[in-house]
């Protein structure tokens, strides 16, 4: 392939510029190394978003007596099956045979009517999480949830369970108004005292009741 391709007439205003091709060789800061007998290296055209690569055949504009130039495609790709993208304000897009990874400082998606996230995986990591919703709904056939401090605070609580299971090392409620249990039967196993406190008890049985104890104090 011929280094130059053709001259550009200047005008007035400016020098006479030459397209030419070369090979990066490397990068050194903003700059990319060519392997050309009159340009020595480069930076990278506004319009040319693709970031060349060691071994990249690329097109390159350069002022004529000057040895530096501006890279204005990318020709030919060493490795084509991967690729980085810079866009303006610092965001990079690089993409390989693994998938698309984007660097930016900030995202932002926005949807008018719907948002879908179809995966086998979903992984998210976050130093801190703020999710606003005006109606949830979730399906999940497990779920499993960790945290050091929970807390958790509504209006109306309700919730249907078809067993609901609980280990707690120790437990303290206060309710201040009042607290009903409907039941089917109810057992209270306490291993050690077991103390009940208030301004007036009431017991009421439809058949039989039973008190059972060694000693009982009555009054």
């Amino acid at each position: 392939m011929s280094a130059t391709v053709h001259r550009l007439q200047p005008t007035p205003e400016s020098s006479a510029h030459s397209l030419g091709t070369a090979t990066v060789t490397g990068i050194s800061g903003e700059h990319f190394l060519l392997s050309h007998p009159e340009i020595l290296k480069a930076r990278l055209a506004a319009s040319c978003l693709l970031t060349p690569e060691a071994g990249d055949t690329v097109l390159v504009s350069h002022a004529t007596g000057h040895n530096t130039g501006f890279i204005l495609a990318i020709l030919q790709r060493n490795d084509p099956d991967s690729g980085s993208l810079n866009l303006p304000g610092g965001a990079q897009l690089h993409t390989n045979q693994a998938g698309v990874e984007l660097q930016t400082q900030n995202l932002h998606l926005n949807s008018a009517f719907q948002l879908q996230l179809n995966s086998g995986t979903l992984d998210i990591n976050a130093l801190s999480s703020t999710i606003k919703v005006k109606h949830w709904q979730g399906w999940f056939d497990t779920v499993e949830s960790c945290a050091v401090n929970a807390s958790f605070t509504a209006k109306t609580f309700s919730s249907q369970v078809g067993r609901l299971i609980q280990r707690l090392k120790e437990s303290f409620r206060r309710i201040d108004g009042l607290e009903e249990t409907r039941a089917g039967r109810v057992r209270v196993s306490v291993d050690d005292h077991h103390h009940i406190e208030a301004g007036h008890i009431t017991h009421t049985a439809k058949g039989f009741v039973k008190i059972d104890g060694k000693k009982i104090d009555l009054g």
